[in-house]
């Protein structure tokens, strides 16, 4: 039987109060029958199922919280894992997870273990985040929906008794349409994490469009009214006649220099000023200097983290595939040695390789793949937080240096005009001619000026038409995703209703409107299903179409791989409300019947204190029948469930 990715797979639980094992089952993939009198602790272990894989749960039966821990050893994807919870009546508890299976897991050190908080913060992920990447499912960011976790996912998995039973997920008191909707939509394959980016994108160029649009109105509202003075061919002509009457001054300033050459009297203070000019150029290339000398350090900074970055992400890649790799070849039988073609002997021991008899571990192997995939992935995370930091200080950095620059060029061309010249000032012409150079210099600085406003307005007006192509390129590939998300959505959903109708059509006589149903439709966000727009039932016939339900969300995964359900489900109420021994047994057999002919691994557990005979065998069953005098729950004193 195939496998599709994601799933998930309980293969063992064990519960614990305090250093005492109470619990301790093996599961396996399939129907997973877990049976026994009624508040004999059936749900009690569903719900430590549900708790141990990440759901919030604060509500326990008195049984439950003389335990202390619960421990799941599950495959993610292919992936073994263990995952231990500590029993709690406060919401968001964390989570300790370990990269191998249960019996390793107890005799690893606890550095080999990593612990993860319920919610994400800025340094840390939280675990549906890694529970999410490890079975291969995006994390769905909305905006209105808010963060999609684990524990709304198995809200939609675990079908319970105390929930409503119209409800399609398990209940909450404080719950989202909009987070039920994107659950839904997850799961059934219909969900692509670019739509959220694109359309994150799309807002900000948006805004992004309306400020370049603002600014460009300003600009042209102060000197629109002379459009000449705002082209670069003006200004050139401008800065033109402006130097040619700079080189005129220069030359009238010299000659009335020259005349004081033959004054024995030199002014003091000139030579005061050059002697200051001359400090003040040579401190700004000082500073000069060091920040350019800074910048370059940033930007190799920058380059090294990029290609880091890029080294680590290619081996995360190639972690991916790595374990699928390693099965493969594992699998791989040579009859004959590769080298000389000699026939080869059959491994006595399974633990050793067949064709060279070394030490085979492949469990060993996917544990530090797991480990690996979790370290590289914080690397990547901090890496990117430091890179920012950079890349922001580049940015400061090269702001400073362009007025650095500025103020040198200035100091500099002070410094020139004293250094030429003789530094005396008494003559009114010469005074008038120092005037006059200093007029000019502000008409430099203000053609610069000008000429920056230009570069501005070529700048602005290339970006607002990049902006409204990149704008209009996002629609278009809004527009696509959410076409080819409905059809996936519909079509998931076509599925799903399919399911549905063959658990109404093979119910025993019971519901004549389950009998001739056409058409199911069900809705996440509203949390409804109806019949034939039927939603009024009896309390046993809406037990049997919730289960129905559940039942055929996972059917339809088995069949189609675009489904991003896990292939896992728990069932709690097949008997619920009081439905019939024939009827919940009927159920029964439809759903060992459904799990041997799907065409993908599942796995599906359910409660029942009345389970069909033709399933009473270890194929189906987990653990014995749990009485009131022998629990589910092997507490040393026994209490009510």
């Amino acid at each position: 039987m195939m496998q599709f990715e994601p799933s998930l797979f309980v293969t063992r639980m064990v519960i614990k109060s305090n250093s005492l094992i109470v619990y301790d089952k093996l599961f396996h993939q399939g129907l997973n029958i877990i049976r026994g009198e009624n508040a004999s602790g059936k749900s009690t272990i569903l719900n430590f199922i549900f708790y141990g894989l990440g759901g919030d749960l604060s509500e326990w039966s008195d049984a439950a919280l003389q335990c202390t821990q619960v421990l799941i050893e599950a495959e993610l994807s292919g992936k073994p894992i263990t995952l231990s919870r500590e029993v709690s009546q406060k919401h968001g508890q964390p989570m300790n997870v370990f990269g191998g299976p249960y019996d390793l897991a107890q005799k690893a050190p606890s550095s080999d273990w990593m612990r993860y908080p319920y919610k994400r913060s800025q340094n840390r992920e939280s675990f549906s985040q890694m529970l999410f990447r490890l079975l291969g499912l995006p994390e769905v960011r909305n905006e209105l929906s808010g963060n999609v976790t684990i524990h709304q996912v198995l809200r939609l998995l675990y079908a319970d008794q105390l929930s409503p039973i119209d409800e399609l997920f398990r209940h909450e008191r404080f719950d989202s349409a909009l987070l039920r909707d994107a659950v839904g939509r997850l799961l059934c394959g219909a969900y692509d994490g670019s739509l959220y980016e694109n359309e994150l994108n799309l807002r900000k160029f948006d805004k992004e469009l309306d400020i370049v649009s603002g600014e460009l109105r300003g600009l042209f509202s102060v000197f629109g009214q002379n459009k000449e003075s705002l082209t670069l061919s003006s200004i050139d002509a401008e800065r033109t006649r402006i130097l040619t009457e700079q080189i005129n001054n220069q030359n009238e300033v010299e000659k009335e220099h020259k005349k004081l050459f033959q004054n024995p009297d030199m002014d003091q203070a000139s030579q005061v000023a050059q002697e200051t000019a001359y400090n003040e150029v040579q401190r700004l290339q000082k500073e000069l200097l060091e920040l350019k000398t800074r910048r370059d350090a940033n930007i190799f900074e920058m380059t090294d983290s990029e290609r880091f970055i890029a080294s680590l992400e290619e081996k995360l890649a190639a972690l991916g595939d790595a374990s699928l790799v390693a099965e493969e070849i594992g699998n791989t039988q040579f009859r004959f040695c590769p080298s000389c073609y000699t026939p080869l002997e059959d491994a006595h021991d399974e633990k050793n390789c067949h064709l060279c008899k070394s030490p085979f571990d492949p469990e060993r192997y996917k544990r530090r793949i797991v480990a690996q995939i979790n370290e590289m992935e914080i690397q990547v995370q901090q890496s990117r937080m430091l890179q920012g930091e950079r890349t922001k200080k580049l940015e400061k950095l090269d702001h400073t240096l362009g007025d650095l620059e500025g103020y040198w060029r200035t100091a500099s061309a002070r410094l020139r005009e004293l250094s030429r010249l003789p530094s005396f000032q008494i003559q009114e012409r010469l005074q008038l001619l120092q005037r006059q150079a200093g007029y000019l210099d502000r008409q430099l600085e203000d053609l610069e000026q000008r000429k920056k406003t230009v570069d501005l307005l070529n700048k602005l007006s290339e970006k607002k038409e990049k902006l409204s192509e990149e704008i209009d390129r996002l629609r278009g590939k809004i527009s696509t995703i959410r076409e080819t998300q409905k059809y996936r959505f519909d079509t998931a959903k076509n599925e799903i209703s399919k399911q549905i109708i063959g658990f109404l059509h093979n119910d025993i006589s019971r519901e004549e409107a389950f009998e001739i149903s056409k058409d199911v439709e069900f809705d996440f966000a509203a949390n409804r299903i109806k019949v034939d727009e039927q939603s009024y039932f009896s309390a046993s016939s809406r037990a049997y179409l919730k289960a129905s339900f559940a039942a055929g969300f996972l059917f339809a995964a088995a069949k189609d791989k675009q489904f991003r359900h896990p292939r896992f489900c728990i069932i709690d109420i097949v008997e619920d409300k009081g439905m019939e021994m024939e009827r919940t047994r009927n159920l029964q057999i439809q759903l060992s019947k459904k799990s041997e002919v799907a065409e993908s691994q599942h796995q599906l557990i359910f409660a029942t204190s009345m389970i069909a005979p033709e399933l009473e065998n270890a194929k189906y069953t987990v653990g014995p029948f749990s009485t009131r005098e022998k629990r589910a729950l092997k507490l040393p004193a026994q209490k009510s469930i």
